[in-house]
């Protein structure tokens, strides 16, 4: 299907007719990756997809059991197998425009490794990243060198893929060149953002100030995607905005605490958030890129010094083909 709407709108468009008509019942536990593999789509949309969801009501989400169906705490977890039921798959789930097959799979890999490299150093099997995708070994070195142009990987001495560790110093790199990029990519897409949808992140920012204290990592995931993802999709070049997405390691790491450390409170990020949308909604490019720079500063902060507190950790979930070697 044609359409210019983000692809993770699809999907959550198809999860939640098949949630609203029974076929996906109270209860049944929605990990990403089955889910992924029941529709046969990469994780990251419906990863999106699912926080929106939570958010919505139609799911509910914990640290124990991941997203469940329903918004009832009463309601009792069971794990399905997802190609038993039989779901409303007839919506439209092809990616939107053509894609080369290391395309299909690049978001996934990209995800996997920077979700591992504030745990440690990782080697990556070449043969075990093409049987887990089942593609060629050319497609899996078209991937890994796009990989190495970005710097997420490199090679050891003996021509071994390694991701990882992220360190500190990575941390302030990125977010140096963050600083430059992306308040002017900001600030370069105001005049095509739409209002309506300007107003409905401002909204979800408010719900959750009213809510502080108990916000879940899915929500704020969200709110991440609002302004750092989705508010720079206008920008026409796309050559900025894709070096502005690259330096967003902070992202990863404020990620990760909050999925693995626990809920915490993000009165300040909020406020910051807030105080960027209210510089958009007035249309005020100045100012907007004066008070994203000042939340990236901050936020910068915040993520230094929770990576020191997940460098102390094991990766509690890795990709198989990821082999930890320190």
């Amino acid at each position: 299907m044609a359409t210019n709407r983000p692809y993770y709108e699809v999907i959550r468009d198809l999860l939640a007719a098949n949630i609203d008509s029974g076929r996906l019942p109270a209860g049944t536990r929605l990990i990403t990756a089955a889910v992924a593999d029941r529709l046969g789509v990469s994780r990251p949309p419906v990863k999106r997809a699912l926080a929106r969801l939570e958010q919505e009501g139609r799911l509910r989400h914990s640290r124990e059991t991941g997203y469940v169906v329903g918004a009832g705490r009463d309601v009792e977890p069971i794990r399905l197998n997802l190609h038993a039921l039989d779901l409303d798959l007839s919506g439209p789930l092809s990616p939107p425009s053509p894609q080369a097959t290391w395309e299909r799979i690049f978001e996934t890999v990209e995800s996997d490794i920077l979700n591992c490299m504030p745990f440690g150093t990782y080697q990556i099997s070449e043969a075990g990243l093409g049987d887990h995708f089942s593609v060629s070994r050319t497609v899996i070195r078209d991937v890994l060198s796009r990989m190495q142009d970005r710097a997420l990987i490199s090679k050891d001495r003996s021509s071994h893929w390694i991701a990882g560790p992220l360190s500190a110093r990575m941390l302030d790199d990125a977010h140096a060149v963050r600083r430059l990029l992306e308040p002017s990519a900001l600030a370069s897409a105001l005049p095509h953002l739409d209002a309506g949808l300007l107003a409905q992140m401002r909204e979800r920012v408010r719900q959750a100030l009213d809510n502080r204290t108990a916000v879940s990592q899915p929500t704020i995931d969200v709110l991440e995607t609002d302004l750092h993802i989705l508010c720079l999709e206008p920008v026409r070049n796309r050559r900025l905005a894709d070096a502005a997405r690259l330096a967003q390691l902070s992202l990863v790491v404020n990620r990760l605490f909050g999925t693995y450390i626990g809920v915490h409170d993000e009165s300040e990020m909020l406020m910051e958030h807030r105080l960027v949308l209210d510089h958009l909604i007035l249309r005020d490019g100045a100012g907007t890129e004066t008070a994203l720079r000042y939340h990236l500063d901050a936020d910068h902060q915040r993520a230094r010094a929770r990576l020191k507190v997940l460098s102390v950790f094991s990766a509690p979930e890795i990709a198989p083909y990821l082999i930890r070697v320190h």
